[in-house]
């Protein structure tokens, strides 16, 4: 096992390390600025804040002296260097002054070393500068002064979510973020005009008691006493007070009068005839009636006569941003109306976008099984049509028509192995589509869409079958930000389809069959029939402040049956499976100065109920819902579909030998896998970024029911040490920003499920030889979510 570690090691090794560096451009007989690094020296700071302080004094060297290198894997590059010119140096040291005033380190003391180095005709200067920040200055008083009763109630009952308290370093970002904060409060709670400017905090670091005269020796020792803690412990009073103000418009609650809503304000007005409605306190004024005017009210949460909410008119900007009919939003009051009143007239303009859009997209996969035999080549061609004003009801409507086809070796006669024809339909509505429910409607503080999706797809198996399927479903989308937002940056997105409603209908192939009369445990596997299932999902991302950790959570649930299956009819019990479905995943990106990491984890499992009607379906899921594993976003060491279930050996193509047992692709009811990758850069081709990764992939699929299959086929967990297959690897990733092609090449590491050829090498680690266990596969974007 510890041999798994080895290219991890390696790689990791000449991702971090510059062997040399080459200078380009330098200048001749005179010092240059080659190296220049920053040392905080102060023992009583804790490891975690030098790195932090060095991190960010490092921001403050002017760029001149900073000596920006280019990797280029294992060495570094360093273009037109700067001469050493110490009125730069200067330069930098006062940015360094600042900045640590900034973060509450008032005493600080800097210097620096230059050593000047010749490297043949070069005269390579390194510059070390030493730091010593002090004692950082905390917050041993925090009052609030605003001299305005209801500003002041609002601060006292919204102090437990301040972003500093007594104690805290007195720096000068969680102090900013506070008058912030205290802004936002303000504005959320009708205080229109409130601006940063009415706020200002007054500080202090001397403590008057102490200069008061006094003749009692003791209170004197105690006043030196507390003269020395202080000096050894600087601290600071701060009070954030309300500036004299003599708008009184400024600190003036206000209320929403008249919402207008221009939906075309771009439009003509000397054509067409000019539109008024009113309704639900929004006026909607148009000449052109492209847009249905009761379509507003839902989606403009500024409501008449409520009091100003800020976070409202934000969601107001976001939500009408959000939707595809328009390009630009602007939402304004008119000045002109109501003056001298706590009422405020609001305006929105919207410029509409194109109404329709059109679009292509090319896709592509490639995986060999090792460099000198079998390859498999995915390609998808996409076209789609997007109607951005569907029904005047600014309405999403999305058509779109794919062919995919996966292309096999050209020498076995089989070069089209798969083709699939697909034509997808969905209509977007924005809006929460469902009788009742006004109460859930008015005070739900995120964003609802209702989805109307049809689809129709044909997919032809060479020599194996034909699955035509047609899916409708109706659904709803939510979302809405965490609590914690401002912090985490979470949100919450959740979809619901119901009903969800499939049928598919196969066509066996002579091949197929005769598979079947080989191996008659597959022939429930591949059959069809009817869906009727709730499908629901749910997404959380979420990251810390400096986002250098994102997360993302996954959830799937579906099931099918469970209401349908009462309907009496002969066709329902014959076709409809009864299922129920789970699937979780949860990614992780740890970002560095240069590299990164990837953890990703998925489990799912899938149960077809003993009450299903049709013997022939209680034994496993559709085949079309199992699970499968391996390709380019997978397990990568094996070939798409092409890795278990569990630890079976059965060959992967027929042959004429009819005692042989043949399953051509592989699916499981539970799915487990875990995956690792660590990224690094690894130089730069005509500007565009070239990135490597190594990785590991641990996981595998499985049958549930004994019935199912091979004992060996079935998830025991006694057997799960066992069972997992694991691959090992490296790759490329090309970045073009708006898109990244990958090559990733793998090794079996353990293989659970080889060919019966290869069972000598089966759950053995690191059995094959390398290209015969190895696997090249291209891919399109990141095997993840990230």
């Amino acid at each position: 096992m510890h041999l798994l570690v080895l290219p991890f090691l390696t790689v990791f090794f000449f991702s971090s390390c510059t062997l040399f560096t080459v200078v380009r451009n330098s200048p001749k007989n005179e010092p240059f600025i080659f190296d220049t690094k920053i040392k905080v020296e102060d023992n009583h700071i804790s490891k975690e804040e030098k790195t932090r302080l060095e991190a960010g004094l490092y921001e403050q060297l002017d760029d001149s002296i900073s000596a920006r290198k280019v990797d280029k894997v294992v060495y570094a590059v360093l273009k037109n260097p700067t001469k050493l010119d110490s009125s730069l140096i200067s330069k930098s040291m006062q940015y360094m002054h600042y900045y640590l005033h900034g973060e509450g380190y008032f005493d600080d003391s800097i210097n620096f070393d230059t050593q000047i180095k010749p490297n043949g005709d070069q005269l390579r200067a390194d510059i070390l500068f030493h730091v010593w920040p002090g004692k950082v200055t905390r917050i041993d008083s925090l009052t609030y002064t605003l001299r305005e009763d209801t500003l002041q109630s609002l601060t006292n009952e919204s102090l437990k979510t301040a972003f500093i308290k007594n104690g805290d370093p007195f720096a000068q970002g969680p102090i900013s973020s506070e008058l912030d904060r205290l802004v936002s409060l303000f504005k959320e709670n009708g205080y229109f005009m409130f601006n940063r400017s009415l706020l200002y905090g007054l500080w202090d670091t001397l403590d008057v008691s102490l200069l008061q005269p006094t003749l009692d020796p003791f209170e004197q020792a105690e006043r030196v006493r507390r003269m020395r803690e202080r000096i050894e412990n600087p601290t600071a009073n701060l009070d954030i007070r309300l500036r004299q103000v003599n708008d009184s418009s400024l600190i003036r609650r206000y209320y929403v009068g008249d919402v207008f809503v221009y939906p075309d304000a771009k439009a003509d007005t000397t054509t067409g005839s000019r539109k008024e409605v009113k309704a639900k306190g929004v006026t909607v004024i148009q000449h052109h009636n492209k847009f249905k005017s009761k379509i507003f009210p839902p989606n403009v949460y500024l409501k008449q006569g409520e009091m100003y909410n800020q976070r409202r008119y934000l969601r107001t900007l976001n939500r009408l941003n959000s939707l595809p009919s328009w390009r630009l939003v602007d939402i304004g009051y008119d000045p002109t109306r109501r003056p001298g009143q706590d009422t405020l007239d609001f305006i929105v303009r919207l410029t509409p976008a194109p109404k329709y859009a059109f679009s292509t997209n090319l896709e592509g996969s490639f995986n060999r099984q090792n460099a000198l035999s079998n390859s498999f080549f995915g390609l998808g061609f996409n076209v789609g049509l997007q109607n951005r004003n569907f029904l005047r009801g600014a309405n999403t409507a999305t058509t779109n028509l794919r062919y995919g086809v996966e292309l096999g070796n050209l020498k076995d006669g089989n070069l089209i192995q798969t083709q699939q024809l697909s034509l997808s339909n969905t209509v977007s509505y924005p809006r929460f589509i469902f009788p009742g429910m006004d109460n859930f409607k008015n005070n739900f503080t995120g964003y609802i869409n209702s989805v109307f999706g049809l689809n129709a797809a044909s997919t032809e198996r060479n020599k194996l079958f034909n699955l035509t399927t047609i899916n409708t479903n109706w659904g709803y989308d939510f979302s809405w930000r965490a609590k914690s937002y401002s912090s985490t940056n979470r949100t919450y997105n959740l979809g619901v389809k119901i009903p969800n409603i499939e049928y598919s209908y196969l066509v066996r192939r002579d091949s197929l069959n005769a598979l079947i009369r080989r191996n008659p445990s597959i022939r429930n596997m591949f059959s069809d029939g009817l869906i009727s299932s709730v499908i629901g999902r749910f997404v959380m991302p979420w990251n810390d402040t400096r986002n250098r950790r994102t997360n993302v959570f996954k959830a799937n649930v579906e099931v099918s049956g469970l209401l349908s299956g009462m309907i009496p009819s002969r066709f329902i019990d014959s076709q409809l499976y009864r299922f129920a479905k789970v699937d979780v995943e949860y990614s992780k990106l740890f970002k560095w100065s240069k590299t990164s990491l990837v953890l990703r984890g998925f489990g799912g499992i899938g149960y077809e109920f003993d009450f299903t009607k049709n013997p022939d379906k209680r034994d496993q899921l559709p085949f079309f819902k199992q699970y499968y594993s391996g390709g380019p976003n997978s397990m990568r060491a094996w070939q798409l579909r092409r890795l278990g279930p569990g630890s079976t050996v059965k060959y992967y193509t027929g042959t004429e030998d009819l005692t042989r047992i043949v399953v051509p692709d592989r699916f499981g009811d539970v799915q487990l896998e875990a995956n690792i990758e660590y990224r690094m850069p690894l130089f730069s081709m005509a500007g565009i970024p070239v990135n490597g990764a190594v990785f590991t992939d641990v996981g595998n699929i499985w049958l549930l029911k004994e019935g199912a299959g091979l004992p060996e086929e079935t998830f025991k967990l006694s057997r799960l040490g066992t069972d997992l297959a694991i691959g090992s690897g490296a790759g490329v990733r090309v970045d073009f920003g708006f898109f990244v092609i990958r090559v990733d090449y793998a090794y079996k590491v353990k293989d659970p499920s080889p060919d019966p050829g290869n069972i000598s090498y089966r759950n053995r680690f690191f059995a094959y030889p390398f290209f015969k266990g190895s696997q090249l596969q291209l891919g399109i974007g990141y095997p993840f979510v990230f």
